[in-house]
């Protein structure tokens, strides 16, 4: 994120092409040495838990995972929160003067859609343990389904309109640089919730979840919930932030 910063802003070139070249090789080498059991391990998982399964309590207490997980998320936005109020408070008024205050239809629509995946998956949940397993993968589907629109909204609607039209771009200035990289972030883990819902969702459809067996899907449901709340954050900054002299 600093060599993409930098990359942006025209600093240090040099440099941030050697950080984003050595975070590339150091995420293609992870990306190598563990996909190369991928397959075999989930056909293993998948062809030992049989559709209509009990499994009984998750096999791996998965809370200190999760807790683990959230952490590294907070520094991470925590960091890019500070990154831009650093920048803003060297400013006399925000944003700087010939900024464009935002249209914040879209962003609007995002908010909702987040909100009523949040509530749907929740809703969800509480039919599982209930043992209606029927509206548990409805209410699943409808929480990945509402999920789904967040990134094409903003990366197929938003983005074009701002970039196309160079109403705004990362080059604007620095309220551009930070509201690209500070959405960007934010967009690149919708899309990771996304994922995992619809592995949920798999998993969900070969009868793998129970009232005794919910452990990933409540973690799916933490972490969502998480991106929610920044979603919030970054709404209440870049959008109706904007429209403050």
């Amino acid at each position: 994120m600093v060599g993409f910063f930098f990359l942006l802003k025209g600093l240090v070139f040099p440099a941030s092409i050697l950080m984003m070249l050595a975070f590339g090789a150091v995420l293609a080498g992870f990306l190598y040495s563990d996909t190369k059991n991928w397959r075999s391990s989930i056909l293993h998982s998948f062809g030992r838990i049989p559709p209509g399964t009990v499994l009984g309590p998750f096999p791996v207490d998965i809370s200190l995972t999760v807790q683990l997980i959230i952490l590294t998320e907070i520094l991470l936005f925590g960091g890019a929160f500070a990154m831009y109020f650093a920048i803003r408070i060297q400013f006399p008024f925000w944003p700087p003067a010939g900024a464009p205050i935002l249209d914040d239809s879209i962003a609007r629509i995002q908010t909702l859609v987040l909100i009523s995946s949040s509530v749907l998956v929740e809703w969800a949940i509480w039919q599982l343990k209930k043992g209606n397993q029927k509206a548990f993968k409805h209410g699943l589907i409808g929480t990945t389904i509402l999920a789904s629109l967040f990134p094409i909204l903003q990366f197929g609607f938003e983005w074009p309109h701002l970039l196309l039209n160079k109403i705004l771009t990362p080059a604007s200035g620095f309220f551009g640089a930070t509201f690209f990289l500070l959405t960007g972030i934010h967009g690149a883990h919708v899309v990771a919730g996304v994922i995992a819902y619809s592995y949920t969702d798999i998993r969900a459809f070969m009868g793998q979840y129970s009232p005794k067996n919910h452990g990933f899907v409540e973690a799916a449901s933490t972490y969502w919930h998480f991106v929610h709340i920044i979603w919030l954050l970054l709404f209440a900054l870049l959008w109706q932030g904007s429209r403050l002299v």
